[in-house]
């Protein structure tokens, strides 16, 4: 079945040539084109337009790997095929990676991880991210994309294979919709790596070895790649490390799992879902880091099942000692002056310890922050209030400030944050933030200079998690990138 889909593939690639050297307009040949584009998308399944590619991990590990080897295997289930479907994308999230974060943790034996029963269902959240949240390539049916994928694992999980089983039969999203399971959903996922082709900004984020070794450190993850001629015939246990870069002109985009590296072999290794029997080493295949990073791999993201399996970052604040000291803010409004920008923040200072303090000794910043992108942040001003406060005494403060000309068009948040580089020892640090909305947390949209407010007012939260659940980003993963950031400069 494997053989003839990639046959399938090959032969509509070679095609393009021969179309073009017939007699045909420039407009007629682009056609061509993009439909042999939509039908590699529907055959591999991934379309990387549909991504959210801002929602970064602001854990980036350079340097910081301390293992050789890892490997997670020995929890993944067996290697699946996907047969002549466009689901990829289903495959590496729910079968794959669910499945594995499944066993690692606990929340299913491994020794049950060849029993339908305990693995995820790669048709199941086919139909749920399509009912629900669907790219508008994927509500056609077409490739589909990691975002819808993990929302779907999110906010509705996914069925097991038991419940939801596949067996090669005819897929269709026609009036369709996936059960979901919701004692089996992950918390929340992030974007690890991106290449510079798919960056706004022409940038390339976390794509190194180092950054993504460190990754797998702590879980597996799943990448979008780049399919060349050498990859869809590959029948070997070596090392990939080149290949041609696209077939005849025209990317062949493809989701599957990482599941681990080796230094010895200098590589990733990578679990496909074309089956065993007549692809690569038993499904599975060993892709250099050079060739990963620079050719192969576009994208890679990581996930959280729980603390025990995840591949992205669950900061939290360390446990500490009881000091008596404990400062809380609260924003009481955000209002803008003029035309011209100018806008003015009203909060109190609040000390709920037992000692007294003085708000000098505290560094309150108030930060701006593109609402999907953490790491596009720019401090609105310090406090610079110089009071001393009795044990359950507040104090009110008012403060002008401007948005900054270098915060670029798009959604924001802002956030009234004391002690955000952690140099003080607070004994709670959960109400040490206070975020700025507009209602039922929509975000604000800058452009110009100029914070335009949600025209139903806003609000004032103690934390922040989209309605969408994209973002869930906790106040110690605010604090974190702060802490880095100081570092940084």
């Amino acid at each position: 079945m494997m053989k003839f889909f990639r046959k399938k593939i090959a032969v509509l690639l070679m095609s393009v040539p021969t179309l073009f050297m017939a007699s045909c307009t420039d407009e007629e040949a682009g056609q061509i084109v993009d439909t042999i584009i939509n039908i590699l998308a529907s055959m591999l399944g991934y379309d990387p337009n549909g991504e959210n590619w801002e929602d970064t991990d602001e854990e980036l590990n350079d340097g910081d790997v301390t293992s050789t080897s890892v490997s997670w295997e020995k929890y993944c289930p067996p290697v699946g095929n996907q047969g002549q479907y466009g689901t990829c994308v289903a495959w590496a999230t729910s079968y794959g990676l669910k499945t594995t974060m499944n066993m690692i943790d606990g929340t299913w034996n491994i020794s049950n991880k060849n029993s339908a029963s305990y693995q995820c269902s790669p048709v199941d959240l086919w139909h749920t991210m399509r009912s629900s949240y669907s790219s508008e390539v994927s509500s056609q049916c077409g490739g589909s994309s990691f975002d819808p994928a993990f929302k779907a694992m999110q906010t509705k999980g996914v069925a097991t294979l038991a419940s939801v089983p596949f067996n090669n039969q005819k897929m269709t999203c026609d009036g369709v919709s996936g059960k979901g399971l919701s004692s089996n959903k992950i918390t929340t996922y992030r974007t690890v790596a991106y290449s510079a082709d798919m960056s706004s900004n022409g940038q390339a984020y976390g794509m190194t070895v180092s950054n993504i070794k460190a990754h797998l450190e702590k879980g597996p993850l799943v990448i979008g790649a780049r399919l060349g001629d050498r990859f869809m015939s590959w029948n070997s246990d070596k090392v990939i490390d080149f290949d041609s870069k696209d077939y005849q002109g025209q990317h062949a985009y493809h989701a599957m799992m990482l599941v681990g590296f080796d230094d010895n072999k200098k590589a990733f290794r990578v679990q496909n879902s074309w089956g065993r029997n007549d692809w690569g080493d038993n499904g599975m295949i060993w892709v250099g880091y050079n060739f990963f990073v620079n050719q192969f791999c576009f994208g890679v993201w990581g996930a959280n099942n729980s603390a025990s399996a995840s591949s992205v970052s669950t900061v939290s604040a360390a446990p500490r000692r009881s000091t008596g000291d404990d400062i809380s803010v609260k924003v009481i409004s955000d209002v803008e002056q003029n035309m011209d920008g100018d806008r003015i923040v009203k909060y109190t200072i609040t000390n709920n310890g037992t000692n007294a303090i003085n708000t000098k000794d505290y560094s309150i910043i108030y930060l701006l922050f593109q609402s999907r992108n953490l790491s596009q942040k720019h401090i609105l001003f310090n406090n610079e209030k110089n009071v001393v406060l009795e044990a359950g005494q507040s104090v009110t403060v008012e403060k002008q400030y401007n948005i900054p000309a270098a915060a670029k068009a798009g959604n924001y948040y802002t956030a009234l944050i004391a002690n955000p580089y952690d140099e003080m020892e607070d004994d709670n640090q959960s109400n040490n933030f206070s975020y700025v909305t507009g209602k039922d947390l929509a975000s604000f949209y800058v452009t110009g200079g100029r914070l335009f407010n949600n025209s139903n007012g806003t609000s004032i939260v103690s934390s922040i998690i989209d309605k969408d659940h994209t973002n869930a980003y906790r106040n110690s993963e605010v604090q974190y990138s702060l802490i880095r950031m100081k570092k940084a400069n």
